[in-house]
Formats: C-alpha cells, sequence, structure tokens
C-alpha cells in the first residue's frame, strides 16, 4: 500500500547514500534539516570511520551495503528487497536517496514497502552527462525513463545541485517537482522539500 493515499505519515526520513565517508563529508546538513522539523532521521549507508560523526550530527545509523559497482539489475533487484525490509522496520514516511544507484535501488524499495514520499538527488551524473556516444545517450534514456516513471509517485521531487544535473535528466527547471540548490544551500533546500512532503 503507498502510504500517500493514508493518514499521516510516519515523521521519520531515511537518507540512502552508498558510503557513509561521503554523507558525513557532504551531506551532514541534511539531518540537521530534518530534525529542525520535528523529524528523526536514520541514514542507510555502507558503515565505515566516520558513523561516530554521523550520529553525533543526530541521525541513527543503519548498516547497507549499497553496491558501488556498476549497476546490475539482479544484483539492485535483491538489494531493493533487502531495503523494503529495512524501510519498513524503520517506519518511513520519506526516502531521500543520494545518488543514481541509490534512487534506481532506494526507489524500488520504496515501491515495495510503500513509502511514496521520495526526493531523489542525482548528483553523480558528471561522467554520464559528458558521454556523448550511442552508450551515454542510450543510459541517459534509461535512466529518465525509469526515474521519471517507474520509480516516480506523484509525490516524488527531484533535488539537484546544478542545473546541469536536471539537464542530464531532461529535467525542466521549471518544473515544480523540480528544486535546484540556490544559494543558501543543500540543507534549507532539502529541509523546505521535507516541510512539504510531510505536510501533504
Amino acid at each position: 500500500m503507498d502510504t500517500s493515499a493514508s493518514g499521516a505519515l510516519p515523521r521519520h526520513l531515511v537518507l540512502l547514500c552508498p558510503d557513509g565517508a561521503a554523507f558525513a563529508a557532504r551531506f551532514l546538513p541534511l539531518v540537521a534539516a530534518a530534525l529542525e522539523r520535528g523529524l528523526s532521521a536514520s541514514v542507510v549507508t555502507r558503515v565505515t570511520a566516520h558513523r561516530a560523526v554521523i550520529e553525533a550530527a543526530g541521525a541513527r545509523v543503519v548498516p547497507f551495503a549499497l553496491g558501488t559497482a556498476r549497476l546490475n539489475p539482479m544484483a539492485a533487484g535483491y538489494e531493493a528487497g533487502q531495503l523494503a525490509g529495512i524501510l519498513k522496520a524503520l517506519e518511513a514516511g520519506l526516502i531521500h536517496c543520494l545518488g543514481l544507484r541509490a534512487i534506481v535501488v532506494g526507489g524500488t524499495a520504496a515501491a515495495m514497502s510503500g513509502v511514496g514520499a521520495r526526493i531523489y538527488q542525482p548528483d553523480d551524473l558528471a561522467a554520464l552527462a559528458a558521454r556523448n556516444d550511442s552508450a551515454g545517450r542510450l543510459s541517459r534514456l534509461a535512466l529518465r525513463h525509469a526515474i521519471r516513471g517507474p520509480l516516480a509517485t506523484r509525490r516524488t521531487r527531484f533535488l539537484c545541485q546544478s542545473p546541469a544535473d536536471a539537464a542530464a535528466l531532461d529535467l525542466d527547471p521549471a518544473d515544480t517537482g523540480l528544486t535546484l540548490v540556490g544559494p543558501d544551500g543543500l540543507g534549507a533546500a532539502a529541509g523546505t522539500l521535507y516541510a512539504e512532503l510531510f505536510r501533504a
């Protein structure tokens, strides 16, 4: 069941990131943004030496070995099944997926576990956007179709660090489902989305 069709959402945010070190280095403002809005937050990630840093910011750390190699559909499906169980156990009301692999696996797991509120942050598109060969164009087309099609709900939002990231997925800056990180930074942009999605 899609929780977007039921009553009040559990006020729990799940942040899905492939690597704990990367989360500690770049995404701690997301935890602060969640806490400022009265949400509880869990970071589902590969546990590294940075666990204590993430916990000190106020988030629970849940170990999850999201793959880092080239996306394999079989492996991604297995990971999604595992993650769906985690989302249900955490009673997630919103999932914020950081990176393409997190979006594919997290979006699939969200669909399996009934989490309708999703934020997709495809922040690792530079290499993909730079490929002008047929394989690169095909990859972008497939990602656009999946991320904006079966992995999206009416309560899916896209958060991009730059117009180039949005363009790589053919996202229109005028689309109300897209937020670009502004001068106030990632935390402010994400916080606005958290408030919107938990109010909806």
